[in-house]
Protein backbone atom coordinates (compact mmCIF):
# COMPACT_ATOMS: atom_id res chain seq x y z
CA UNK A 1 0.00 0.00 0.00
CA UNK A 2 1.09 3.42 -0.94
CA UNK A 3 1.48 6.03 1.57
CA UNK A 4 3.41 9.60 1.84
CA UNK A 5 3.01 12.62 -1.09
CA UNK A 6 2.60 9.99 -3.49
CA UNK A 7 -0.53 9.01 -1.90
CA UNK A 8 -1.48 12.72 -1.39
CA UNK A 9 -0.67 13.32 -5.34
CA UNK A 10 -2.75 10.32 -6.42
CA UNK A 11 -6.20 11.91 -4.93
CA UNK A 12 -4.93 15.92 -5.08
CA UNK A 13 -3.26 16.73 -7.93
CA UNK A 14 -3.11 20.06 -7.00
CA UNK A 15 -0.58 19.01 -4.02
CA UNK A 16 2.12 21.76 -4.48
CA UNK A 17 4.83 19.03 -3.34
CA UNK A 18 6.44 16.68 -6.23
CA UNK A 19 6.99 13.30 -4.42
CA UNK A 20 10.65 12.67 -4.55
CA UNK A 21 10.15 8.94 -3.86
CA UNK A 22 7.34 6.31 -3.86
CA UNK A 23 6.50 5.06 0.10
CA UNK A 24 5.18 1.48 0.52
CA UNK A 25 3.97 -0.08 3.61
CA UNK A 26 4.85 -3.24 4.77
CA UNK A 27 3.84 -5.97 7.51
CA UNK A 28 7.46 -6.54 8.92
CA UNK A 29 10.94 -6.99 7.91
CA UNK A 30 10.20 -9.90 6.00
CA UNK A 31 7.71 -8.59 4.21
CA UNK A 32 10.25 -4.93 3.55
CA UNK A 33 12.60 -7.37 2.10
CA UNK A 34 10.23 -9.33 -0.25
CA UNK A 35 8.87 -5.76 -0.98
CA UNK A 36 12.08 -4.67 -1.90
CA UNK A 37 13.35 -7.46 -4.38
CA UNK A 38 9.99 -6.90 -5.84
CA UNK A 39 10.85 -3.48 -6.82
CA UNK A 40 14.61 -3.48 -7.09
CA UNK A 41 14.34 -3.21 -10.69
CA UNK A 42 12.31 -0.11 -11.22
CA UNK A 43 13.90 2.44 -13.46
CA UNK A 44 14.16 6.35 -12.24
CA UNK A 45 11.76 5.67 -9.10
CA UNK A 46 13.00 5.59 -5.77
CA UNK A 47 10.73 3.38 -3.67
CA UNK A 48 10.97 3.18 -0.01
CA UNK A 49 9.52 0.57 2.00
CA UNK A 50 8.50 1.61 5.63
CA UNK A 51 6.68 -0.87 8.50
CA UNK A 52 3.82 -0.26 9.72
CA UNK A 53 1.94 -3.35 10.95
CA UNK A 54 -0.73 -1.12 12.64
CA UNK A 55 -2.08 0.58 9.36
CA UNK A 56 -2.00 -2.85 7.47
CA UNK A 57 -3.65 -4.66 9.96
CA UNK A 58 -6.47 -1.84 10.12
CA UNK A 59 -7.61 -2.44 6.52
CA UNK A 60 -7.37 -5.75 7.42
CA UNK A 61 -9.82 -5.76 10.40
CA UNK A 62 -12.13 -3.02 9.68
CA UNK A 63 -12.27 -2.86 5.74
CA UNK A 64 -11.42 -6.51 5.14
CA UNK A 65 -8.44 -5.78 2.43
CA UNK A 66 -5.68 -3.56 1.73
CA UNK A 67 -6.23 -0.75 -0.72
CA UNK A 68 -3.42 -0.34 -3.23
CA UNK A 69 -3.01 3.64 -1.65
CA UNK A 70 -4.06 4.64 1.66
CA UNK A 71 -7.03 6.59 1.75
CA UNK A 72 -7.22 10.46 3.12
CA UNK A 73 -8.38 9.85 6.39
CA UNK A 74 -6.28 7.38 7.48
CA UNK A 75 -3.13 9.34 5.84
CA UNK A 76 -4.13 12.25 7.59
CA UNK A 77 -4.10 10.27 11.00
CA UNK A 78 -1.08 8.87 10.29
CA UNK A 79 0.72 11.97 9.89
CA UNK A 80 -1.29 13.27 13.19
CA UNK A 81 0.10 9.91 14.86
CA UNK A 82 3.81 10.64 14.53
CA UNK A 83 4.05 14.62 15.21
CA UNK A 84 4.45 13.60 18.19
CA UNK A 85 8.59 12.29 17.89
CA UNK A 86 11.19 14.91 16.37
CA UNK A 87 11.77 13.32 12.78
CA UNK A 88 14.54 12.41 10.53
CA UNK A 89 15.98 14.36 8.25
CA UNK A 90 14.37 17.41 9.67
CA UNK A 91 11.12 16.76 8.22
CA UNK A 92 8.34 17.85 11.07
CA UNK A 93 7.25 20.68 9.65
CA UNK A 94 7.03 19.01 6.36
CA UNK A 95 4.36 16.94 7.86
CA UNK A 96 2.88 19.61 9.75
CA UNK A 97 2.49 21.28 6.55
CA UNK A 98 0.85 18.41 4.75
CA UNK A 99 -1.26 18.24 7.97
CA UNK A 100 -2.68 21.90 7.53
CA UNK A 101 -3.46 21.01 3.98
CA UNK A 102 -5.06 17.87 4.10
CA UNK A 103 -7.49 19.59 6.89
CA UNK A 104 -8.34 22.80 4.36
CA UNK A 105 -8.95 19.44 1.51
CA UNK A 106 -11.82 17.85 4.47
CA UNK A 107 -9.71 15.55 6.02
CA UNK A 108 -10.75 14.00 9.46
CA UNK A 109 -8.80 11.94 12.05
CA UNK A 110 -9.81 8.51 12.96
CA UNK A 111 -9.52 8.26 16.61
CA UNK A 112 -8.87 4.77 17.17
CA UNK A 113 -6.45 4.41 14.55
CA UNK A 114 -4.60 7.39 16.09
CA UNK A 115 -4.50 5.86 19.40
CA UNK A 116 -3.01 2.46 17.83
CA UNK A 117 -0.69 4.20 15.93
CA UNK A 118 0.38 6.86 18.53
CA UNK A 119 1.21 3.40 20.72
CA UNK A 120 2.89 1.80 17.87
CA UNK A 121 4.97 4.55 17.54
CA UNK A 122 6.15 4.92 21.06
CA UNK A 123 7.75 1.35 20.67
CA UNK A 124 9.37 2.18 17.35
CA UNK A 125 10.88 6.08 18.09
CA UNK A 126 11.05 5.62 22.26
CA UNK A 127 8.26 6.82 24.42
CA UNK A 128 7.16 10.30 23.78
CA UNK A 129 7.63 12.24 26.73
CA UNK A 130 5.25 14.27 27.95
CA UNK A 131 4.50 16.79 31.20
CA UNK A 132 2.99 15.19 34.22
CA UNK A 133 0.16 16.79 35.32
CA UNK A 134 -0.61 14.77 38.59
CA UNK A 135 1.92 16.32 40.39
CA UNK A 136 1.46 19.12 42.98
CA UNK A 137 2.23 22.54 42.00
CA UNK A 138 5.02 22.77 44.08
CA UNK A 139 6.72 19.87 42.94
CA UNK A 140 5.74 20.45 38.94
CA UNK A 141 7.38 23.60 38.88
CA UNK A 142 10.05 22.91 41.24
CA UNK A 143 10.91 20.56 38.61
CA UNK A 144 10.36 23.38 35.45
CA UNK A 145 12.46 25.46 34.18
CA UNK A 146 13.81 28.50 36.69
CA UNK A 147 12.81 32.07 36.56
CA UNK A 148 12.44 35.08 39.29
CA UNK A 149 8.44 34.90 38.54
CA UNK A 150 6.16 32.33 39.67
CA UNK A 151 5.17 30.58 36.72
CA UNK A 152 1.27 31.49 37.80
CA UNK A 153 2.01 34.77 38.53
CA UNK A 154 2.79 35.10 34.72
CA UNK A 155 -0.12 33.91 33.54
CA UNK A 156 -2.50 36.73 35.70
CA UNK A 157 0.22 39.78 34.77
CA UNK A 158 -0.38 38.81 31.03
CA UNK A 159 -4.11 38.56 30.99
CA UNK A 160 -3.54 42.43 32.16
CA UNK A 161 -3.23 43.15 29.01
CA UNK A 162 -6.67 44.98 26.86
CA UNK A 163 -6.70 41.73 24.32
CA UNK A 164 -8.24 39.64 27.55
CA UNK A 165 -10.70 42.54 28.90
CA UNK A 166 -12.38 41.63 31.17
CA UNK A 167 -11.35 38.48 31.61
CA UNK A 168 -10.18 37.91 35.69
CA UNK A 169 -8.84 34.89 35.52
CA UNK A 170 -5.70 32.79 33.33
CA UNK A 171 -7.78 30.86 30.92
CA UNK A 172 -6.33 27.42 32.01
CA UNK A 173 -8.28 27.78 35.09
CA UNK A 174 -11.39 26.99 33.35
CA UNK A 175 -9.84 23.45 32.81
CA UNK A 176 -8.40 22.86 35.89
CA UNK A 177 -9.70 19.69 37.40
CA UNK A 178 -11.52 20.04 41.04
CA UNK A 179 -8.90 20.59 44.05
CA UNK A 180 -6.27 20.17 41.12
CA UNK A 181 -3.04 22.49 41.10
CA UNK A 182 -2.14 21.36 37.70
CA UNK A 183 -3.85 18.54 36.50
CA UNK A 184 -6.38 19.45 33.89
CA UNK A 185 -10.00 18.12 32.73
CA UNK A 186 -10.72 17.35 28.82
CA UNK A 187 -14.32 17.22 29.64
CA UNK A 188 -13.96 20.82 30.57
CA UNK A 189 -11.72 21.70 27.75
CA UNK A 190 -14.55 20.41 25.33
CA UNK A 191 -16.86 23.23 27.16
CA UNK A 192 -14.49 25.85 25.87
CA UNK A 193 -15.43 27.90 22.89
CA UNK A 194 -12.97 28.36 19.74
CA UNK A 195 -11.88 31.41 21.16
CA UNK A 196 -11.11 30.24 24.92
CA UNK A 197 -9.30 27.38 23.40
CA UNK A 198 -6.63 29.59 21.74
CA UNK A 199 -6.28 31.87 24.51
CA UNK A 200 -5.61 29.19 26.37
CA UNK A 201 -2.49 27.36 24.09
CA UNK A 202 -1.01 30.96 23.60
CA UNK A 203 -1.47 31.93 27.60
CA UNK A 204 0.71 29.19 28.12
CA UNK A 205 3.19 29.38 25.54
CA UNK A 206 4.16 32.49 25.91
CA UNK A 207 5.05 31.87 29.60
CA UNK A 208 6.86 28.90 28.43
CA UNK A 209 8.67 30.98 25.96
CA UNK A 210 9.27 33.90 28.40
CA UNK A 211 10.31 31.63 31.22
CA UNK A 212 12.95 29.75 28.39
CA UNK A 213 13.81 31.95 25.99
CA UNK A 214 13.68 35.83 27.62
CA UNK A 215 16.21 37.43 25.10
CA UNK A 216 14.45 35.79 21.67
CA UNK A 217 12.60 37.47 18.89
CA UNK A 218 8.90 36.93 20.20
CA UNK A 219 7.90 35.17 17.40
CA UNK A 220 11.21 33.36 16.83
CA UNK A 221 10.63 31.98 20.51
CA UNK A 222 6.73 31.63 19.81
CA UNK A 223 7.20 29.21 17.33
CA UNK A 224 9.86 27.23 19.29
CA UNK A 225 7.67 26.83 22.12
CA UNK A 226 4.67 25.90 20.49
CA UNK A 227 6.17 22.83 18.54
CA UNK A 228 7.29 22.01 22.46
CA UNK A 229 4.29 22.57 23.55
CA UNK A 230 2.42 19.80 21.14
CA UNK A 231 5.69 17.15 21.17
CA UNK A 232 5.95 17.17 24.90
CA UNK A 233 3.79 19.43 27.46
CA UNK A 234 0.23 19.49 26.41
CA UNK A 235 -2.14 16.72 27.34
CA UNK A 236 -2.37 14.36 24.34
CA UNK A 237 -6.46 15.62 23.18
CA UNK A 238 -5.43 19.73 23.42
CA UNK A 239 -2.07 19.04 21.31
CA UNK A 240 -4.29 17.14 18.53
CA UNK A 241 -6.43 20.29 18.66
CA UNK A 242 -3.27 22.70 18.30
CA UNK A 243 -2.29 20.56 15.54
CA UNK A 244 -5.58 20.74 13.62
CA UNK A 245 -5.36 24.44 14.07
CA UNK A 246 -2.06 24.86 13.80
CA UNK A 247 -2.03 28.17 11.69
CA UNK A 248 -4.18 29.78 13.82
CA UNK A 249 -2.07 28.94 16.75
CA UNK A 250 1.22 29.55 15.56
CA UNK A 251 0.40 33.63 15.27
CA UNK A 252 0.61 35.41 18.75
CA UNK A 253 -2.35 38.16 18.99
CA UNK A 254 0.40 40.95 20.88
CA UNK A 255 4.03 41.23 21.55
CA UNK A 256 3.74 39.19 25.10
CA UNK A 257 7.55 39.50 25.95
CA UNK A 258 8.05 43.47 25.73
CA UNK A 259 4.26 43.42 27.39
CA UNK A 260 5.06 40.90 30.40
CA UNK A 261 9.03 42.81 30.71
CA UNK A 262 6.89 45.97 31.34
CA UNK A 263 4.01 44.27 33.87
CA UNK A 264 7.30 42.57 35.51
CA UNK A 265 9.27 45.85 35.72
CA UNK A 266 6.23 47.63 37.42
CA UNK A 267 6.19 44.83 40.22
CA UNK A 268 9.96 45.02 40.77
CA UNK A 269 9.61 49.39 41.02
CA UNK A 270 6.40 49.22 43.27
Amino acid sequence: MIIGSTAIKHYFPDFPREPKDIDIVAFDEYDKQDLIRIHKDIKHIKVEVLINPILLQYYKNIKGNIPAICDLHELYTLKISHIFWKLENNSWNKHMWDIQWLKDKGCKLIPELFKTLYDYWNTVHGKNKRSNLEMSGEDFFDNAVKFPIEHDYLHELLIKHEYFKGQEKPTYSLILKDSAEVDVDEQKWKLLTHEQKYNLVFEEVSVMSIEREFHKDFRISYHRMLDKFIRNHAPLWEAIWIIENYKECLKPVFNYKEFLNKQINKQINK
